[in-house]
């Protein structure tokens, strides 16, 4: 009994769950303790791209880019090139040096844009993708397919949002 005992204690020191239930447990599939863990994992990325991001090709001038700033409705823009391909990214407080500029057509959209601190491919865990948030302090990240085509963004927010809703769905 008494190495029954200790064999117990030693494998709850090293991990809480059973390994038999493990891999059920880092798939999503059954409930832990690490109750943000088991709502993430109920969430895919195709949940929380914006499905209607503003795009604009690399070779377009400064003008229609101000143009869309005032008539669209988001603060971050994907910038791509000809096949859709991701090249870099803009938001508003990158655009605020252009828009208060005396000359803003003398800045082009290859001068302004910058890289993403990193980047998320569709088919990605979300727990990879919130841990990706977390290390770079973003709001905004892009998601590209296996061709690297730009899709979309996810946003921190709507991370939350969602996340709140499974929280609601699993707490009543």
């Amino acid at each position: 009994m008494i190495v029954s005992v200790i064999s117990f204690l030693v494998a709850k020191r090293f991990s809480p769950i059973s390994p038999d239930l493990k891999k059920l447990a880092d798939e999503g599939k059954i409930f832990t303790r690490e109750h943000d863990k088991n709502l993430i994992t109920r969430l895919q990325v195709a949940d929380v791209i914006d499905s209607n991001p503003q795009t604009i090709p690399i070779n377009a001038s400064i003008n229609q880019l101000l143009s869309m700033v005032k008539t669209g409705s988001k603060n971050v823009f994907a910038i791509v090139d000809d096949k859709q391909k991701f090249t870099g990214m803009l938001t508003l407080d990158d655009l605020k040096p252009v828009i208060f500029s005396s000359n803003p057509e003398s800045y082009s959209i290859s001068s302004i844009m910058k890289e993403p601190p990193v980047l998320i491919h569709e088919g990605e865990d979300m727990v990879e993708v919130v841990q990706k948030f977390d290390q770079t302090d973003a709001w905004h990240l892009p998601v590209l397919d296996q061709e690297e085509r730009f899709i979309g963004f996810i946003s921190k927010p709507t991370i939350l949002i969602k996340y709140r809703k499974q929280l609601q769905t699993y707490s009543d």
